[in-house]
């Protein structure tokens, strides 16, 4: 440290015009609120007209549906009507009941 002594008279001189100029102009301020709108509710549509619209709108939710297949109804006789059971394996003998559910137990 001793060594640096001689040297600080030097670099306060060097740095003395630096120090003599105008101080700088002050950075800009720019607001992260300075376009801060305050929240308002919007207008609340009239349910009646709401209903409307939706009434005059094809199909289901704004949706055709005309090209969907109608599914038959369901009847007491058969409650299973509306199902397609052409995919449905015909006459399958049921699994075998295994009493040791496929696997040994250990004793």
């Amino acid at each position: 440290m001793n060594s640096l002594r001689p040297i600080w008279p030097l670099l306060l001189a060097a740095a003395a015009p630096a120090l003599a100029q105008a101080p700088a102009a002050p950075p800009a301020y720019d607001s992260a609120f300075a376009g801060y709108r305050a929240y308002q509710e919007p207008q609340a549509a009239s349910w009646k007209h709401t209903n409307d619209q939706l009434r005059k709108a094809p199909g289901h939710m704004g949706r055709d549906m005309s090209a969907m297949k109608k599914p038959d109804l369901a009847t007491d006789d058969d409650p299973h009507a509306g199902h397609d059971m052409s995919a449905m394996k015909k006459n399958v003998p049921p699994a075998e009941a295994k009493p040791d559910h496929g696997h040994q137990h250990k004793e």
